[in-house]
């Protein structure tokens, strides 16, 4: 059976329970607390980052010829990279105004990025 109290008597507890003090400890430094940056240098990417441009080709490429589910495995397994690319806006699911799919497509400042890399790595390999 559940009891009845006033609603003055309530916020007299809740006061109480404002006022209580934990007695836990923080144990994590705050500057711990947070996101983790992360940096992407596209002017040094070929000279410094060649890991990193890599497997952002290999999304924008995928994203190109067979675009991938947001679920998929390779979404799963490239997920830094899948986020990367859409943060930038090399990739979306946005299919029309307002309508938004469950697959990852290549945009087309994707292809701009991806047509680049590509004209630069043709470079590299003739050299």
């Amino acid at each position: 059976m559940s009891q009845v109290i006033s609603l003055d008597e309530w916020r007299k507890k809740q006061e109480l329970l404002s006022k209580s003090v934990s007695t836990s400890t923080q144990n994590i430094p705050w500057e711990e607390l947070g996101l983790t940056p992360t940096e992407a240098d596209f002017d040094t990417a070929f000279e410094d980052n060649i890991e990193e441009l890599l497997a952002m080709i290999i999304v924008l490429d995928r994203a190109w010829s067979t675009p991938f589910t947001v679920k998929s495995n390779f979404a799963r397994d490239c997920a830094m990279h899948v986020a990367l690319c859409a943060s930038e806006g090399f990739i979306s699911t946005a299919i029309d105004q307002d309508i938004w799919g469950n697959r990852w497509q290549i945009t087309e400042e994707g292809r701009d990025f991806k047509e680049y890399c590509d004209e630069r790595i043709r470079m590299f390999m003739s050299e």
